[in-house]
């Protein structure tokens, strides 16, 4: 099953190395090179995907996340811990460098930590995210994340074979694995996976270890009820791989509590470095990626800056002198009559509005509530137009 992405704000968590294999396995029978003999296929990969990504998600927060070079805290427990994976072939392997270049010109974050897998990293900005009122997507096929699922946690991942994307919720790790997202550790502890070379439990696969955790709830609870089991397989296997299954779901539990040199703020999406990523696809004869750049500009609305406004209300026959004398015949001048009514014949005049230049006004008061004297004389309006009369019969000024 498959769910709509949210209105929330996004973080989308991209496993850095899943899509550069991906991406290059991808050209495997065809492999993309350049007129000066570079293979570039997992960078074409890599860049498309992120490319269009952006273009169909607008994320708001962003990170490539790797693998370290180093042995991690699963080594140390278990040393034969992925000992089946290949060595990653050495033209991809040369494509390395040239990806980091591309990842600075888009400007997303990548993050990596000794001793911890990428999986680790992505599960603690997992855990991150919602509190930070973000949903989380992480860009991955690979089933440990499944553990990670909630309702604000997702996996964004392949639909198929043209790279189609959907986004796998609790539901739908339900309908993939028959178990919910916090059991997912529990099902990969009895069956292990071959692929990291985690050993779980001899005799039991998917089917049968569905029906456990189903059944007694957790892989503890499989194990402490391995002499009620109807299948031998299944029970000599419990029976015999007790510390097996208990070590193979350490291994399979993701880290989310990784102490990250980073806020979050740090992954917020940057407008691409056009420019740079503009050099780098010419150099790597990327032209379809080279017409798709000028789409991603990213439209910045400017920070609104409240003016300084500066009133000032005139009150008495010395600042009006002022005001009058400080006003330029040359420069234009705004002026408005504020009144009892719109109407010409029979409105009486209650003030006069003045702007001598932007965000700066005066207000000379001739009625208003309360006014239990006059300021400008026995007669304030007539005291007031006398004073103002050069400057209204001024053509140049008005």
């Amino acid at each position: 099953m498959t769910r709509e992405k949210s209105q929330r704000k996004s973080l989308f968590l991209i496993d850095g190395y899943a899509m550069l294999y991906r991406a290059h396995f991808a050209f495997i029978r065809n492999p993309l090179m350049t007129s000066y003999g570079l293979q570039t296929s997992a960078l074409f990969g890599f860049s498309n995907h992120v490319l269009n990504l952006i273009k169909k998600e607008h994320p708001d927060y962003i990170a490539a996340v790797f693998d370290t070079a180093k042995k991690t805290f699963r080594h140390e427990k278990y040393p034969e811990y992925k000992a089946t994976r290949e060595k990653m072939p050495e033209e991809l392997r040369e494509q390395l460098p040239h990806l980091w270049d591309i990842l600075n010109a888009m400007q997303i974050t990548t993050l990596s930590k000794a001793g911890f897998e990428a999986d680790d990293i992505i599960g603690t900005l997992a855990q991150w995210g919602p509190k930070h009122g973000l949903d989380v997507y992480i860009v991955s096929g690979d089933k440990d994340f499944m553990q990670l699922i909630n309702d604000h946690v997702f996996m964004y991942t392949s639909a198929g074979r043209n790279f189609e994307m959907q986004i796998i919720d609790r539901d739908g790790v339900i309908e993939k694995w028959g178990v919910p997202p916090e059991k997912i550790i529990d099902l990969m502890g009895l069956m292990g996976d071959a692929s990291d070379n985690i050993p779980g439990v001899m005799g039991v696969g998917k089917v049968s270890a569905k029906k456990l955790i189903l059944e007694y709830g957790s892989l503890e609870a499989s194990l402490d009820n391995a002499e009620k089991m109807g299948n031998k397989r299944v029970r000599e296997g419990l029976l015999n791989n007790r510390d097996n299954a208990v070590l193979s779901k350490e291994l399979v539990t993701i880290d989310t509590n990784v102490e990250l040199d980073c806020k979050m703020e740090e992954l917020k999406r940057n407008e691409f470095d056009i420019d740079a990523l503009s050099e780098l696809f010419q150099h790597f004869e990327f032209s379809g990626l080279l017409k798709q750049l000028p789409n991603f500009q990213i439209e910045t609305i400017p920070e609104y800056i409240e003016p300084v406004k500066d009133y000032i209300t005139i009150i008495n026959n010395n600042d009006l002198k002022s005001f009058v004398n400080s006003i330029d015949p040359i420069k234009p001048l705004s002026i408005d009559l504020e009144t009892t009514s719109i109407d010409p014949m029979s409105a009486k005049i209650v003030g006069f509005s003045f702007s001598l230049e932007k965000d700066k006004g005066f207000y000379i008061p001739i009625q208003y509530k309360d006014k239990s004297s006059n300021n400008f004389g026995n007669d304030d309006l007539k005291t007031v137009l006398s004073l103002l009369k050069p400057i209204l019969e001024n053509e140049q000024i008005i």
